[in-house]
């Protein structure tokens, strides 16, 4: 049965009504550090009032670079508690990629770990960054990042005016899949009412233990899993890494009832040698793995015992718009219904609806206030751009049955998708084009046999150059996040290009994988796990590793 209890305004008026009835109760568990509702609260408080005593005032930009913990939720709880805006920023960016994102935010401090201070020091003075908080055991120079045990340690700050379900809580980056990654200004209220929505089709429930892989700088982690779990009474699993070889028994073992990822962990788990029997399934009673494809939901279900639900849809733009309920008859392979405060239609070019089963771009808008984004930070451009004829545009391809399943099948925009990520072509083309011996180069997507994609490469050398697998691998591996790494690279002499000299990438894809294609990884060539952070190991791998 779903909760019905008050929609809260902020995260952190969440945390304190549960904290008022069930201090002791235990909350979240990352790996081998766990806490409870009231421990949460008191490493909130003193967090965001050693913010306060740094001088950080509402309005101001927070990044959090740092791998899933504790202390990263604290964070977003702080920032709450104060009115500061949460800047999370994907642990793997590094050099230009990570520089952006930190500018363009505006950020004015940063809690970062130490992989993360070591790829912020490696930039140039960043003209807004006034203070780092670094998360580690010890103490820092005087010159250096303020040890997180120092802030932590500071007395609560002021009581602070009341804050709306419309206030800025979070810029969320979009990956930029066709260009620089746009930051979604998300409000207080999309992540407190979306999680109400997923109570509401049964996603996360009260006293559900939820144990999720996601990193804590996803949208879907911190709209889909963290808020959900914290306004609905449920609790939160967590981990750094996902080893597909144990991710079952771990869940089983911790009395967990929900399994959250995404469809490429459902394909990892099946991917693993089969046991002599199908395992107990303990607790759980939904594994939600969107977008699994109905076949492998079903293999799931038969070789694992427990129910697959992989219908769901959203982006950072709108958190969740559609899902499947999971006590009601659905459709596999489909997005699922609206869910309550989305309004979701299919346009045609001209914006006027299509029929019933026919497609075109998918649009949607809120039916309640504050649970759509707010425009992109800095880009009133691209925000008109997106908000078009009352509706915010998508981008991605589909239909609405007469009975108001939404199906996707295509994207407008020329996206990749690898390990979870979109992937920006164009910035992969960007610092390929920088390499001393390319021409030319244009990226697109090759089937990946693990779900999303692999990257391909095609590229024109500059009169006279050479091509060196080993020595492009080493010059890209040291400016690029290993996930927008092609896999792929093959020499062209040119591309084929349409009447006003535009690529044809259609072309290219179509042309594949072929006999003249170097495959980095059959060469030797990966991004080790070790070296995917400055310093420190990251949660992604090929062997059924995160």
């Amino acid at each position: 049965m779903s909760v019905r209890t008050p929609v809260p305004t902020t995260l952190w008026e969440a945390l304190e009504l549960r904290s008022r009835v069930s201090a002791d109760e235990h909350y979240v568990t990352c790996d081998d550090t766990s806490a409870s509702v009231g421990e949460l609260r008191d490493l909130a408080l003193g967090l965001a009032g050693g913010f306060h005593a740094l001088g950080l005032v509402r309005g101001d930009r927070v990044a959090i670079v740092a791998e899933s913990s504790v202390e990263v939720l604290v964070a977003h709880l702080a920032c709450s508690r104060l009115g500061l805006v949460a800047v999370p920023i994907n642990i793997f960016l590094k050099g230009d990629f990570l520089r952006y994102q930190l500018e363009h935010s505006g950020a004015v401090a940063a809690v970062v770990d130490q992989p993360g201070l070591t790829s912020v020091s490696a930039l140039e003075k960043l003209p807004d960054l006034r203070h780092t908080v670094l998360i580690a055991e010890g103490s820092s120079p005087d010159e250096g990042p303020i040890p997180w045990a120092q802030v932590i340690a500071s007395d609560p700050p002021p009581p602070m005016p009341a804050m709306s379900r419309a206030d800025h809580a979070a810029i969320i980056y979009t990956s930029g899949t066709t260009g620089r990654p746009k930051g979604c200004i998300i409000p207080h209220g999309n992540f407190t009412v979306t999680s109400m929505a997923l109570n509401e089709v049964g996603f996360v429930r009260m006293g559900d233990k939820l144990i999720t892989p996601a990193p804590m700088f996803h949208m879907g982690f911190l709209g889909g899993m963290f808020a959900s779990t914290l306004c609905a009474g449920a609790t939160l699993h967590t981990m750094r890494r996902f080893q597909a070889s144990t991710f079952l028994d771990t869940a089983r073992q911790v009395g967990a009832t929900v399994i959250y990822a995404v469809g490429t962990i459902g394909m990892l788990l099946l991917a693993q040698p089969r046991g002599p029997r199908p395992p107990d399934p303990g607790r759980l009673r939904i594994a939600l793995l969107p977008p699994l494809s109905p076949a492998s939901q079903i293999e799931f279900e038969e070789r694992f015992g427990i129910p697959v639900l992989g219908e769901n849809y959203g982006q950072s733009e709108f958190n969740v718009i559609a899902a499947a309920h999971v006590d009601q008859p659905r459709r596999r392979g489909s997005a699922g219904v609206a869910v309550s405060h989305a309004e979701v239609a299919v346009v045609d070019e001209s914006g006027s609806l299509v029929a019933p089963g026919e497609d075109g771009e998918i649009v949607v808008r809120p039916r309640k206030p504050d649970v759509m984004f707010q425009g992109y930070w800095k880009d009133p451009d691209a925000t008109l751009g997106t908000w078009r004829n009352l509706w915010h545009h998508t981008g991605d391809v589909g239909r609405l049955d007469i009975d108001g399943t939404l199906w996707i099948t295509d994207r407008k925009k020329d996206v990749i998708r690898r390990r979870g990520e979109n992937v920006s072509s164009v910035q992969v083309e960007e610092t390929m084009r920088r390499l001393p011996a390319i021409e030319q180069v244009a990226v697109h997507a090759v089937p990946s046999d693990v779900g999303d994609d692999e990257i391909k490469a095609c590229i024109v050398l500059k009169e006279g150059a050479t091509f060196d697998p080993k020595e492009m691998f080493a010059a890209l591996k040291a400016v690029m996040p290993y996930f927008n790494m092609p896999r792929y690279v093959e020499v062209l002499d040119a591309f084929p290009v349409n009447a006003v000299g535009r690529v044809q990438k259609q072309v290219l894809r179509d042309r594949g994988i072929s006999n003249d294609t170097i495959d980095f990884e059959i060469l030797g060539l990966t991004v080790d796990r070790v070296e995917r952070r400055a310093g420190g190991p990251g949660p992604q791998g090929r062997t059924g590793e995160l």
